[in-house]
C-alpha cells in the first residue's frame, strides 16, 4: 500500500484498539459519525454493496485522528464543519470531495483538506477507507494568529487538495503516519500526557499551516518579526482578561504606562493592527463561544452581542458572518 500505512497488513491494524462504531444500519452509522464530527445527510448510493460501517477514534486535545469506512457507496452532504477542519486521508479507496467551489478526487496518494466555512459534499466509495484529522477551528485560528502576531482579517481557507507525494504533503503525512502507530502502541502511548497533547496540537496545526496552501501560508513564511515592546504584550493580557469591561484607549495605555499614540504606534509596528481592534476581536470571538456553547432556549443573539459591547446588531452580524463564514443565528441554532 502507498497511502498512509507503510504496508496492507498496518493498514488494517490502524487505531483497531480507538473502535467506537461498527454497525450495518443506517441511522445508527449516521447518529454514531455525527457525534464525532458533524451533523450530516447519508444516503447510500447503490443497496446491491454491503453497508457496515467501522469507526475508530482517537481524541488529543484540540485535535482528534479517526479512521472511517462505509463498506458500500454513500453520498454525504454536511454543509459547513463550522467548528472543526478535516484533513481525510484514504488508507484504500477513492472518495470524491466537493468543498466550497473546490473538486478533487481523494485517493491514498491524495487527500483532502476541508475548511470550516466552505460547504462539504462527498461521495464516498465503496471501498474507500479514511484516516481522518479533526482540528478545532478555535485551535487553528489561535496558533495561525500566535505565528502572524496580529487578528485574522478573514477565515483560514485552505487548497482543497493535498499531493501527499510531493515534498510538502509527504511531511505531512509522515506526521500523521507517526501519531498512527504510536497510538497503536496502546494504552502506553507517549500521549496519555496532557503536557505531550499540547505539544501534538501546536506540531500537528503548524504543519499543516506551512504546508497546505491557505490564506495566510506566505505571510506565515515570512521571516519572523522583531519582538514587540512589553507594553503591546501587557496590553493584549488585559484585553483577554477584561474584555467584559467598558475599556477605553485611555484605560488601555494607563494601564501600561504609555500614551495612547505610542500604544498605537506600538500596535501598528509590531502586531499591524490596533488595541480597539484587537479589543473588538477578542469580544466576538467570545460571542461566538458563547453562541456555540449555548442550550437551546436560553439565550438570543441580541443578548451575546450586548453583553460583549455589541450595541449596533446589524454591524455585528455583518462583522461576525465576515470572521466565521455564517450569522450569528446560524451559530446558534446549529
Amino acid at each position: 500500500m502507498t497511502g498512509l500505512s507503510a504496508n496492507a497488513a498496518a493498514g488494517r491494524r490502524a487505531l483497531h484498539a480507538y473502535s467506537i462504531l461498527h454497525t450495518t444500519d443506517l441511522d445508527e452509522a449516521r447518529k454514531g459519525v455525527s457525534e464525532v464530527f458533524s451533523p450530516h445527510e447519508l444516503k447510500i448510493v447503490r443497496r446491491d454493496e454491503r453497508f457496515d460501517t467501522y469507526m475508530s477514534h482517537a481524541p488529543m486535545g484540540g485535535i482528534s485522528i479517526n479512521r472511517l469506512r462505509y463498506g458500500a457507496s454513500v453520498d454525504i452532504d454536511v454543509g459547513c464543519t463550522s467548528e472543526f477542519l478535516l484533513v481525510m486521508m484514504p488508507l484504500s479507496g477513492v472518495a470524491d470531495v466537493r468543498c466550497g467551489e473546490q473538486s478533487v478526487r481523494s485517493t491514498p496518494e491524495f487527500a483532502s483538506v476541508v475548511s470550516p466555512t466552505l460547504p462539504l459534499q462527498m461521495c464516498s466509495r465503496y471501498d474507500a477507507d479514511q484516516i481522518m484529522v479533526r482540528i478545532d477551528r478555535e485551535l487553528i485560528e489561535r496558533y495561525c494568529m500566535q505565528h502572524l502576531g496580529h487578528d485574522l482579517r478573514r477565515p483560514i481557507e485552505f487548497e482543497l487538495g493535498m499531493n501527499l507525494s510531493g515534498s510538502a504533503g509527504a511531511s505531512w503525512r509522515s506526521l500523521i503516519r507517526y501519531l498512527v502507530a504510536e497510538l497503536d502502541r496502546g494504552p502506553k502511548n507517549v500521549f496519555t500526557s496532557p503536557l505531550t497533547r499540547v505539544h501534538v496540537e501546536q506540531l500537528v496545526v503548524s504543519t499543516l499551516l506551512l504546508t497546505q496552501p491557505n490564506g495566510y501560508r506566505e505571510e506565515l513564511l515570512q521571516p519572523a518579526r522583531p519582538i514587540a515592546p512589553a507594553y503591546v504584550k501587557r496590553v493584549e493580557t488585559f484585553i483577554q482578561s477584561c474584555a467584559d469591561q467598558p475599556l477605553t484607549i485611555g484605560d488601555l495605555a494607563a494601564h501600561v504606562g504609555v500614551s495612547a499614540s505610542t500604544l498605537f504606534a506600538g500596535f501598528r509596528e509590531y502586531r499591524k493592527t490596533s488595541p480597539m481592534a484587537l479589543l473588538k476581536s477578542v469580544r466576538l470571538q467570545r460571542a461566538h463561544d458563547e453562541l456555540s456553547n449555548a442550550e437551546p432556549g436560553t439565550i438570543s443573539v441580541t443578548e451575546a452581542a450586548l453583553r460583549w459591547g455589541f450595541t449596533h446588531l446589524g454591524r455585528f452580524a455583518s462583522d461576525y458572518r465576515r470572521r466565521y463564514g455564517e450569522l450569528p443565528s446560524d451559530t446558534l441554532r446549529h
